[in-house]
């Protein structure tokens, strides 16, 4: 995982499209859960994305924040099985969008 701009971390948080199909930020996916699992999972993906912002703050990819647990163990599965952080479904024709 490369260093980003903090910047990039807050859109992922509020607003944007990361990739195609996912025009909404991980703040908007916590009030559309339908169970608690989902919800601790979204919570999840927003301290993720708090672990981006102030990693980009200190010149890293990532800092280990409190309740990234759920998120931090997806994205270590996934890198894990086809090296890539993102789900399945937001690969770009079988390609990470992620790498350059």
């Amino acid at each position: 995982m490369q260093v980003r701009p903090w910047r990039e971390g807050l859109a992922d948080i509020f607003s944007r499209e990361l990739v195609k199909g996912k025009p909404k930020g991980e703040l908007w996916e916590l009030f559309e859960v339908k169970s608690f699992e989902e919800f601790k999972d979204e919570l999840s993906d927003i301290s993720w994305g708090i672990g981006r912002i102030i990693g980009g703050f200190r010149g890293k990819a990532y800092v280990r924040v409190l309740g990234d647990q759920i998120h931090y163990e997806k994205v270590v599965a996934r890198v894990n099985e086809y090296g890539c952080m993102r789900s399945r479904r937001f690969l770009v024709n079988g390609e990470c969008p992620n790498k350059k």
